[in-house]
C-alpha cells in the first residue's frame, strides 16, 4: 500500500475550484500526488510519494496536455485529457516501452468515497458538484468557500447537509439533517485510492440456454478460469435477465476507483442485445456507462451488435468493441481470449490490443485466409471520443427533480459547447 504524501490544507474554496481548460491544482492520481502549475501553454509540475519527486513538463492546448516526465529509473511521454473540472483522463509510454498504459487523477471533490453511509461518487465542475450513493440516492450541490452543502433530490429522505474536504484531500467530513427535525447525523468518509496495478475484468452475461434440452455453459466462467492466473485482474462474473438488471450491474461499475474492462456477453442484433425476446438499445447501455470514469473498455460479446458502429456505438468516452455479423461461438472466443489477454496481460491499450488480434489471428477481421475452417469473425473496435467530441447524455425521465445523470449530462454538454 502507498503512503501517500497530503498535500497541504486549503485555505478556502478557490483552491478547489480552477478554471476549465487549466490543469494548475493539486491532483491525486495513478502514481501518487501530483502539484501542476500551468502559465499560458506551459506546464510544469512534480509528483510522486517520496523525495526526491518526478518531473513533468509539457504543453497544453485547449483541454489537453502533452509532456515528458522523468523518474529516476524511468522516462518517457504521455497525455493528459480534462474531462471535467475535477478529472484528467490519459496515457503514458516509457522510453523503450512498445506500449502506453493509462494515467488518471481527480482533484477537489471528484472521485469516489467510502462514507459512514455508504460508497459515495462525486462529480465536480468548478462549483458544482453532482452526487451519487450506491443506494440508489443522489444530490446536486455548489461549494461556498471550500464547503459543500446539498439537499437530497431523489430516492432518500428530505433534508440538507454539508460536506468538506481534509487536510490533504484524502477524507471528508460534514453533517446531514433531515427536514422532519431529527438529530444531526456527522458524516466522515476517505477516499478510494485505486490500488497500485489492480483491474477488474467485470463480465454481465444473459443465460444462453433457451430449454431443457441445451447443456450448461457460461463464457463468464471461463475468463473466470482463464484470468485467475493473473494476480492483478479481479474477475467479476454477474447475470442478467432484461434492461433493468443490466443497466443496475453498469451502474455499478462508477464506485470501482481501479481500471475496469466490461465484457456484455448475450444474443445480439444489430440494435443491441437481445434477451428473453427483447432487444436492450445499446445506445442506453453506452448512456449508463458514461458515469464509469475509470471504464477503459467496453467489449460487447454479442452476434452483429457492432454492425452499424457508426450510429449506435458512435462517440463515447471509452472504446466499445463487438461484431458485425453472426459470429462463430469459438471463433469469437478464440478472438476475445486473445483480445482480453493483451489488455489484462500484456498491458496493452484496447486500441493497440485490437490490432494484435488483426495480426495474430486471420480470421478476426473481415476477411479470412485461404482454407480457413472459421468464417470471418467480423470483429471491431470503435475508437473513444477525442477531446471536445460532443457526447450528448439523456436527462432522467422519472420526474422528481433533477437527476445525477441529468446533473451530469449538463456538466457535458458545458463542457463541449452545447450549453
Amino acid at each position: 500500500m502507498l503512503s501517500l504524501r497530503p498535500f497541504g490544507p486549503p485555505s478556502n474554496g478557490r483552491q478547489l475550484v480552477s478554471t476549465m481548460d487549466e490543469f494548475s491544482g493539486n491532483w491525486l492520481t495513478s502514481f501518487g500526488p501530483m502539484t501542476l502549475s500551468q502559465a499560458g501553454e506551459t506546464v510544469t509540475g512534480t509528483y510522486g510519494v517520496s523525495e526526491p519527486l518526478n518531473r513533468l513538463s509539457g504543453k497544453a492546448r485547449g483541454r489537453r496536455l502533452v509532456f515528458d516526465y522523468a523518474e529516476a529509473q524511468e522516462q518517457g511521454t504521455g497525455w493528459f485529457d480534462l474531462v471535467r473540472d475535477g478529472r484528467f483522463v490519459g496515457e503514458y509510454v516509457a522510453r523503450e516501452a512498445p506500449f502506453p498504459r493509462p494515467w488518471h487523477g481527480n482533484r477537489g471533490f471528484d472521485g469516489v468515497w467510502y462514507t459512514t453511509i455508504g460508497t459515495l461518487r462525486l462529480v465536480q465542475d468548478g462549483a458544482r458538484v453532482a452526487g451519487h450513493l450506491d443506494n440508489g440516492a443522489s444530490f446536486e450541490g455548489r461549494l461556498d468557500n471550500g464547503r459543500l452543502g446539498f439537499r437530497e433530490l431523489a430516492q432518500g429522505p428530505k433534508g440538507e447537509g454539508w460536506l468538506a474536504l481534509g487536510a490533504g484531500e484524502f477524507e471528508l467530513t460534514g453533517e446531514w439533517k433531515g427536514d422532519d427535525g431529527a438529530e444531526v447525523i456527522p458524516l466522515e468518509g476517505r477516499r478510494a485510492m485505486p490500488q497500485p496495478r489492480a483491474t477488474w475484468l467485470i463480465v454481465l452475461e444473459a443465460h444462453w440456454q433457451r430449454s431443457l434440452a441445451e447443456r450448461e455453459f457460461a463464457f463468464g466462467d471461463m475468463l473466470d478460469e482463464i484470468f485467475a492466473r493473473l494476480p492483478h485482474v479481479n474477475v467479476r462474473h454477474r447475470y442478467f435477465s432484461d434492461e433493468a438488471s443490466l443497466m443496475h450491474w453498469c451502474a455499478a461499475l462508477q464506485f470501482l476507483p481501479e481500471p475496469v474492462v466490461l465484457v456484455i456477453t448475450s444474443h445480439g442484433e444489430p440494435e443491441g442485445l437481445f434477451v428473453n425476446g427483447k432487444i436492450i438499445d445499446s445506445r442506453k447501455v453506452i448512456e449508463t456507462l458514461q458515469l464509469a470514469d475509470s471504464l477503459r473498455l467496453l467489449h460487447f460479446s454479442s452476434c452483429l451488435v457492432a454492425r452499424n458502429g457508426g450510429a449506435n456505438l458512435a462517440n463515447p468516452l471509452f472504446p466499445v468493441s463487438g461484431y458485425t455479423v453472426s459470429v462463430d461461438w469459438m471463433a469469437s472466443a478464440l478472438t476475445e481470449f486473445t483480445y482480453l489477454d493483451m489488455i489484462l496481460g500484456k498491458g496493452l491499450a484496447p486500441e493497440a490490443a485490437a490490432e494484435q488480434v488483426y495480426r495474430l489471428i486471420g480470421f478476426a477481421g473481415d476477411d479470412v485466409p485461404a482454407d480457413c475452417p472459421y468464417p470471418a469473425a467480423g470483429f471491431q473496435l470503435i475508437r473513444r471520443a477525442a477531446a471536445g467530441q460532443p457526447i450528448e447524455i439523456a436527462a432522467d425521465s422519472s420526474g422528481g427533480g433533477r437527476s445525477f445523470l441529468g446533473a451530469l449530462g449538463d456538466i457535458r454538454r458545458r463542457l463541449t459547447g452545447q450549453a
